[in-house]
Formats: structure tokens, C-alpha cells, sequence
């Protein structure tokens, strides 16, 4: 099981660089293109090298803490761990659509970019620094009840990393962070002085 669980980690880790990885070089690209004194780009263009960047990657370190425990006549056992994780969020420009790129018909000069919604693609989960504390009641064994609750919590961290929800301020970064770097992209490929709006498909 454990070994199980570090392989699906392993894979997360590897797509969140690998996104990273992308969205340095779409970056790189797009620096490039802002230097040259060309015209700027049709829009069609502006939709299609987005699309072609993938993934927006944002990171966001959290915590997930897991109790496991049993109540006895002989004691009661009780294990609480916390352990360090980090969610890895991304944008999936690919799935945009072709008119996704557009001018404001009321404000002249805004270019307004619609896409979907940042989404969890990773999950990272550091049980080499976890928080553990073990009771034992007084007929029980650390060793034994102590150390077999703490381990049912370590084996429960995983899915319980997965299911966390985002608090509403950590949200909020997700989705603003995303935004600002898709209209740092966009204004590098229309031009720096262009005034860039980036609207998600699930925002009315």
C-alpha cells in the first residue's frame, strides 16, 4: 500500500513539473516576442499559443491533520498527525475555445480572455515531516496500539490530502495568481501596454 501511494505521489509531482517546466519555456517564448518590433499577433494567434501553453501551475501549501483511535476498559489509544502538503493547481488553456481571445466592444483597448477554471492537477504529501503524537491508556503499548493507530493515520493521509477543500482566502489566491499570469502572457505576446481582463468560464 505504501509503496502504492508514493508512486501515485510520484506521478502527481512529476505532471506538476512537467507543467512547470512547460510554462517557463511558453514564458521564455513569449519575452522573446515582446522585444522584436513586429505588429501584434492576430487574436487567433493570441488563442492558439495559449492553448499550446497547457497548464498555469499555482502552489499552495496546507496542512492535513488525521486522529485515529480506539476507547478500551484497558485504556484508551490515541494517535494525531499532521503532515506538511502542498496542492498543485493549474489552468487548462488547452480546452479553450477558439473566440476565447477578444477586444471589449464598450472599453477600446482591453483585451478580455476567457478560460476555464483553475483546477487541483497534483498532490504532494510530506510524511518525512510529519507531526506525531501518540496516548496510551494505561494497559495499552505505545508500541503496539500507539504505533498501529499512527500508522492507520499515515495510511490515511494521503486520501485525506486529497479531499481537502480550499479555505476561501486560499481559493481566492488560486484563482487570482492564475489570472495574473495568463494576462502577464497575454500582454506579452499583444504588447505590455495592453490592459488585459481574464474572466473564468465558471464566473457568471
Amino acid at each position: 500500500m505504501a509503496w502504492w501511494m508514493l508512486g501515485c505521489a510520484g506521478l502527481g509531482v512529476a505532471l506538476a513539473w512537467t507543467m512547470k517546466d512547460r510554462e517557463r519555456a511558453f514564458l521564455a517564448e513569449a519575452r522573446a516576442m515582446s522585444t522584436t518590433q513586429a505588429p501584434p499577433r492576430p487574436l487567433a494567434e493570441i488563442a492558439s499559443a495559449l492553448r499550446a501553453a497547457k497548464l498555469v501551475t499555482v502552489e499552495i501549501d496546507t496542512t492535513v491533520a488525521l486522529s485515529r483511535g480506539d476507547m478500551s476498559w484497558r485504556g484508551d489509544a490515541a494517535a494525531r498527525l499532521e503532515v506538511p502538503v502542498r496542492l498543485h493547481y493549474g489552468v487548462d488553456l488547452a480546452a479553450m475555445q477558439a473566440d476565447a481571445v477578444g477586444f471589449s466592444p464598450i472599453t477600446p483597448g482591453v483585451c478580455i480572455v476567457r478560460v476555464p477554471a483553475p483546477a487541483r492537477v497534483a498532490t504532494e504529501v510530506f510524511l518525512e515531516q510529519e507531526r506525531a503524537e501518540v496516548e496510551v491508556g494505561w494497559l495499552r503499548l505505545r508500541s503496539r496500539a500507539g504505533e498501529y493507530y499512527l500508522g492507520l493515520a499515515r495510511r490515511d493521509a494521503a486520501d485525506a490530502a486529497r479531499a481537502l477543500v480550499l479555505a476561501p482566502d486560499d481559493a481566492a489566491k488560486v484563482r487570482e495568481v492564475s489570472r495574473e499570469q495568463i494576462a502577464d502572457v497575454v500582454r506579452r505576446l499583444l504588447g505590455d501596454g495592453t490592459i488585459v481582463h481574464v474572466r473564468f468560464e465558471d464566473a457568471p
